[in-house]
């Protein structure tokens, strides 16, 4: 041995060193937590309580694919039984044998597998999952194998990457989905509901497309009442587009994945107390349907003015119109005067002059002047009136015989300008205020 060869103090010195060196790393082995087999046995067991102990049992979020967004995410939910047991429910549109878009339940079976890491394995087959596991395509289950046999590429073995009491994060196995649980706060069909409401009450098919503010930064989303939505720097002709699998909440939605927009980190969205915004979680990011673009352009029907704001002189203009309408035809009579697009020949969009056409008063029509109305900026609309516009078929002949089209374009002239806009709803207003920039102008439009 070479330690032979070494003078004896030193040697004492290495025996000193040695036996140093021994206490030091006993004790430091008892700050070492346990073996990596004994830790995911205790992980597993302390899942199993966190997963059967909710009395509502859980929210699955659950999307598939591999980090693209090819399908909207889907709420199923879960009920979870010590003996293995799991009931799953949902009411998604890939529910086979008649039961699309029908809320149902089926148990079947899960296990814990204990890998490398932890595993929640469905491992038996399930018609509420398992359609997005099965290796056939979705549009023709079940005889055509898709090429593969990736089918919708879901995943059943779910990896778990963390847990809490009321939140378990999962990944797909083979299609690396992010799959989230989160413990339920009300029953299932409640969830559901509540759900649609929410979901009714920022998406729908008049409006879909929104701002999404960061800072000083807009971006757009289009689709999202799909649970798929688009994210580029425009509407049209975008030169990138992301697209993001979401599922709705009671609240808003969350998104599958974190995402990044001038610094601000984005997953889950809430409607806020106002009403006004969908906010992030530190309320750094903020998306609203593009509301003010829907009143100026795409009101596919008439806001008439609040007759109470119009100033005397607009007034007065509207008591001359119902007289020439009374002219033209003695049956006919003002019913109001707004924003929107007249259904006369030569339809015009501008100011319309609805007017009852009976003396009940139970059938009206239209007659429109064209005004250039443009949204100059988020929130903002300008009314612009030149000689040049062009009264529609309905305005023209009620003129022939009355000096209504004169009384009409005055009236025009007198709102144009640029207005700060108050919608009575963000995402859906069926009604708005008009604050005039300059000056203390307002009318409410409904």
């Amino acid at each position: 041995m070479k330690m032979k060869r070494i003078r004896y103090i030193v040697v004492s010195v290495a025996l000193v060193a040695i036996t140093l060196m021994g206490c030091s790393r006993f004790e430091e082995a008892d700050l070492f937590e346990e073996s990596a087999a004994l830790r995911i046995e205790h992980n597993a067991e302390k899942l199993q309580e966190i997963l059967v102990n909710a009395p509502y049992g859980w929210v699955m979020q659950y999307y598939t694919g591999r980090g693209v967004a090819v399908f909207e995410g889907f709420n199923l939910f879960a009920k979870f039984e010590k003996g293995g047991k799991v009931t799953l429910a949902g009411n998604h549109r890939y529910l086979r044998n008649g039961n699309a878009n029908k809320y149902t339940e089926c148990a079947s079976l899960y296990e814990l597998i204990r890998e490398d890491g932890l595993v929640l394995a469905f491992n038996t087959w399930n018609d509420v999952l398992t359609p997005f596991v099965d290796p056939v395509s979705y549009w023709a289950a079940p005889n055509n194998l898709l090429k593969d046999g990736e089918g919708m590429q879901g995943d059943q073995n779910l990896v778990v990457m963390s847990m809490r009491e009321n939140e378990v994060i999962c990944r797909g196995e083979r299609y690396d989905a992010l799959i989230r649980l989160v413990k339920a706060d009300r029953d299932w069909q409640t969830y559901i509901d509540d759900t649609k409401t929410m979901k009714d009450r920022i998406t729908n098919s008049l409006i879909d497309s929104y701002y999404l503010f960061a800072g000083r930064e807009t971006m757009y989303c289009v689709g999202l009442r799909d649970g798929r939505y688009r994210l580029s720097e425009r509407v049209r002709d975008p030169l990138r587009v992301d697209s993001i699998s979401c599922c709705f909440t009671p609240t808003g939605f969350r998104n599958e994945r974190e995402d990044t927009i001038a610094g601000h980190v984005f997953q889950e969205f809430k409607l806020n107390e106002a009403g006004t915004a969908l906010e992030n979680e530190d309320g750094s990011v903020q998306i609203v349907a593009t509301w003010d673009n829907y009143i100026v352009n795409v009101r596919n029907a008439t806001w008439h003015f609040d007759p109470d704001q119009l100033s005397e002189e607009q007034k007065s203009l509207l008591e001359q119109i119902n007289t020439e309408l009374h002219t033209f035809n003695k049956n006919y009579s003002l019913a109001g005067i707004g924003l929107g697009r007249s259904t006369g020949s030569g339809a015009v969009k501008g100011l319309v002059v609805t007017f009852y056409t009976n003396t009940a008063k139970t059938k009206t029509n239209t007659a429109g002047l064209s005004l250039t109305t443009n949204c100059p900026s988020y929130g903002k609309m300008e009314i612009t009136y030149g000689d040049d516009e062009r009264a529609d078929g309905n305005l023209t002949n009620i003129n022939k015989k009355s000096n209504i089209e004169a009384l009409v374009r005055q009236f025009a002239a007198s709102i144009s300008g640029t207005y700060n806009i108050v919608p009575n709803d963000y995402f859906l207003p069926t009604g708005c205020e008009l604050h005039a920039i300059e000056g203390e102008i307002k009318y409410i439009l409904n």
